[in-house]
């Protein structure tokens, strides 16, 4: 029999079990009726704090009764890297799918909001942290390629602490996958929204969270590029008050708007309405209301078919054709993708020795950056300087070089060669106007038709507060966004550390090289351990389990080749070196300037990021309209969590958040 104390103990509520009839609010400390916090949109009636939804519960609040139609159902992520830190990925992946009763971190499909059809996308905080891997970029990426046939707005609802680890470079690729989709959407004249909700962190707001024509985000969610134990950690002091905060977003000129739950279906109906583009001026209306069609090389949106009865969402034409004409694109583009991407076949993992030495040797002060490189060529090198709105930035040098008779523009990341030097270039570590000074060094690029040359050697972003606030986050964004749709050939080799985001920002190039002992991952070795492994000293088993030497990049084929480093770091090597390098970027080059015409270079470009991602399709699961938006909401259709998951399952979610 029970005792007098257990039956009156207070049990932690897990999913499957019978919920707690009581919330504490992490606000006010309220404790609040769980049933009436959810007829309130899980928003405390005495503070305004704002819960965290699931995914499917927030496309119920957010479009018309009964328009939604669920696209993807049956994508799950497979292992692509083969990754295991205290459980393997494919596990992790098996309880979250329990505790949810998702198949993966994103929702996406049409609904109305406001009367008008959207291409929709919501994302789920509770599955892995939302943490973006491939079934969550191919979502976002097919959502976008919809909107562009078919002339619909797209909505993101953005909840993730960033690209999911345990999928490596894989889940970095997204970045440049959804952002290149996304650009296409707005060259075709489309319009993107951004809902931004507590948390959206990393990869995820450093990608297409931070590019919507609109974003609008929740009261005090959580928004911003690094956690802050680490901005707090760079800075080594206390952050402002409010720091990382919707409203902190609001004052730095990063967000359009705050709007409170209750509120968020009336300002996207008027948002979307206010956003529907005119009719262009002398134009002929079947002109005006051609949509883009499918194209059939790498699944990509290309081309233009014309026809008179496409307009956005369902103006000239009868909803029920409208929702016809929209789900059959749909199909198009899902033939096109082949609804399953492989996972690489790879060979075993190197030790940890292994893995470890390169990361020492990415790392050794002694190899060259991009100005000792240029200056071993003898290039007539004229650099850049400043992003023209704040300030310098010597963390990133730019600029217009002549090198073997060749004109082209280089952009690369510098370090220091000792403290002094180190501390005036950040540590290699770029902030927001490094990245803005890029772009205006692509810019010049597409202008005088001069191909680009990337060099990587950076630990990633700078973290600080500084550069949160200067929005460290839209700057990579911006620039990955920019080189996806660049009208010029990009060569990018990554010399020594390829460290995020932060590196990813100058690389989503046509060809990519590394030299020998470079590494590339979706978050430092030291971050991974901290977060996965939870102590920073298993940085040697991290960099292992993410497979971020050179050789296995190849593998995964995100690096196209490698260039053979001499063991010797002298002067001598240094010429060796840029001279391999120079030799390897100026073939490519050649090999890209032959293609026939830019629209093949950008082609191309797209199906290259657009490849990216290891998921397959499982039994579809039953039909989510109304009915199952109802279920899901109660819980009715949710799988029971495995005996002895943790009580802190919630925590364990938390954990898995990447921040890459």
């Amino acid at each position: 029999m029970p005792s007098f104390r257990n039956l009156f103990r207070r049990r932690k509520a897990t999913p499957g079990s019978e919920p707690d009839l009581w919330v504490r609010c992490p606000g006010c400390s309220e404790l609040l009726f769980k049933k009436t916090l959810e007829k309130g949109l899980r928003v405390c009636a005495s503070c305004g704090h704002h819960f965290r939804v699931p995914a499917r519960e927030r496309i119920a609040q957010l479009v018309d009764p009964g328009t939604f139609t669920e696209f993807d159902a049956s994508l799950v992520s497979l292992d692509p890297i083969v990754f295991t830190d205290s459980k393997p990925y494919p596990e992790r992946a098996a309880t979250a799918r329990a505790a949810t009763g998702e198949r993966d971190a994103a929702i996406r499909g049409t609904a109305e909001i406001g009367g008008i059809t959207v291409s929709l996308v919501a994302m789920d905080f509770f599955f892995m942290g939302g943490s973006m891997g491939s079934v969550v970029g191919e979502k976002v990426a097919r959502a976008a390629e919809l909107a562009t046939a078919e002339r619909l707005p797209l909505v993101i609802v953005c909840a993730s602490g960033g690209a999911r680890m345990q999928e490596g470079t894989y889940a970095l690729m997204q970045l440049p996958k959804t952002l290149a989709a996304i650009a296409r959407l707005k060259a075709s004249g489309g319009t993107f929204i951004s809902l931004l909700t507590d948390p959206t962190t990393g990869g995820t707001i450093a990608s297409f969270g931070a590019l919507g024509d609109l974003n609008v985000a929740e009261p005090n969610a959580l928004i911003g590029f690094s956690g802050a134990r680490v901005s707090a950690g760079t800075i080594g002091d206390e952050l402002p008050v409010g720091f990382q905060r919707s409203e902190f977003l609001l004052e730095t000129g990063f967000i359009d708007a705050i709007v409170s739950r209750a509120d968020l279906r009336d300002w996207l109906a008027r948002a979307l309405m206010l956003l529907q583009p005119l009719p262009a001026p002398n134009v002929p209306l079947y002109e005006q209301i051609g949509i883009p069609g499918v194209g059939l090389v790498g699944g990509m949106v290309s081309g233009v078919a014309k026809g008179a009865g496409t307009m956005i969402g369902s103006v000239l034409s009868p909803v029920a054709d409208a929702a016809t004409r929209v789900a059959n694109t749909a199909d198009r583009i899902l033939e096109n993708q082949h609804d399953a991407h492989p996972a690489p076949v790879l060979g075993p993992h190197l030790t940890e020795d292994e893995a470890w030495s390169h990361v020492r040797r990415a790392r050794d002060p002694q190899r060259p950056r991009t100005l000792e490189l240029l200056a071993a060529l003898n290039a007539d090198f004229v650099e850049m300087r400043g992003d023209r709105r704040a300030g310098d930035d010597g963390a990133i040098v730019a600029g217009i070089a002549r090198i073997d008779g060749r004109r082209v523009v280089v952009v690369g990341t510098q370090k220091g060669t000792d403290t002094e030097s180190n501390i005036r270039r950040g540590f290699g570590m770029p902030h927001p106007e490094g990245y803005r000074k890029a772009l205006r060094a692509f810019e010049i690029a597409e202008r005088l038709h001069l191909p680009v040359l990337t060099l990587i050697d950076t630990p990633g972003a700078h973290p600080g507060p500084e550069s949160e606030q200067r929005g460290i986050a839209e700057a990579i964004a911006a620039a990955i966004s920019k080189m996806t749709e660049l009208r010029t050939p990009i060569v990018t080799v990554v010399t020594g550390e390829g460290g995020s985001g932060g590196a990813l920002a100058i690389a989503a190039a046509d060809r990519v090289y590394a030299l020998e002992h470079a590494y590339y991952s979706v978050i430092s070795p030291e971050g991974c351990a901290a977060i996965l492994f939870r102590t920073s000293e298993k940085a040697p088993a991290a960099a292992r389990a993410l497979r971020i030497t050179a050789p296995e990049q190849v593998a995964l084929g995100v690096v196209d080749g490698i260039i053979p480093e001499p063991e010797n770091l002298s002067a001598e090597g240094t010429i060796t070196i840029a001279r391999a390098i120079w030799e390897t970027a100026s073939a490519a080059f050649d090999e890209l300037e032959s293609m026939k015409d830019l629209s093949a270079l950008l082609d191309a470009r797209y199906a290259r990021y657009r490849a990216y991602g290891a998921f397959d399709e499982v039994a579809p699961a039953r039909s989510k309209g109304l009915g199952g938006v109802i279920r899901s909401i109660f819980g009715l259709d949710r799988e029971r969590v495995p005996a002895g998951m943790s009580d802190d399952w919630i925590d364990e979610i938390e954990r898995d958040s990447a921040g890459a």
